[in-house]
């Protein structure tokens, strides 16, 4: 089986190019989580989830009291956070940027070579994506549901 032939492969009346956008979002998914598990400081990125937590509850508690000046302080401590976590994600995301703008260009030439149009389509007219979900629609949705599920099984933060 050639790579049309893989990207057009259709079983049980399934839409051609559903298979395929579903096994390589699959191994595109796992290849970034996998880099971003690598190239970040995962206990780190854990601390500061857990204190970003706190933070809100502070936040929400003194809400609750009307006391601005500690709520403002709460505020900036928690942009502090954001802030860090901001440059721990930085990093992995660099490194797959690059990667990930090639393998989109190479889905998209590949997917308009072997003629497919809209994996799904339904029978109305939406703005932007009109009439149907392309192979980039179809990736970022199975892409969506697939670092979740790979988050949760690798443990990544």
């Amino acid at each position: 089986m050639g790579w049309t032939e893989f990207i057009a492969f259709s079983i049980n009346g399934l839409p051609p190019g559903l298979i395929s956008i579903i096994i390589l979002s699959f191994i595109i998914t796992l290849l970034q989580l996998l880099a971003y598990k690598k190239f970040s400081d995962q206990e780190r990125i854990k601390e500061l989830k857990q204190k970003q937590k706190e933070l809100h509850k502070e936040i929400r508690q003194a809400a609750k009291e009307k006391d601005e000046s500690k709520i403002r302080e709460l505020n900036k401590e928690a942009m502090q956070i954001n802030a860090e976590m901001m440059r721990l994600n930085f990093k992995p995301m660099l490194i797959t940027l690059l990667p990930l703008l090639l393998v989109f260009w190479l889905l998209r030439q590949s997917y308009n070579a072997a003629g497919i149009g809209n994996i799904i389509a339904w029978p109305w007219q939406l703005p932007i994506v009109g009439n149907g979900a392309g192979w980039l629609l179809c990736y970022i949705i199975f892409s969506l549901i697939f670092s979740i599920l790979l988050r949760k099984i690798f443990k990544i933060h």
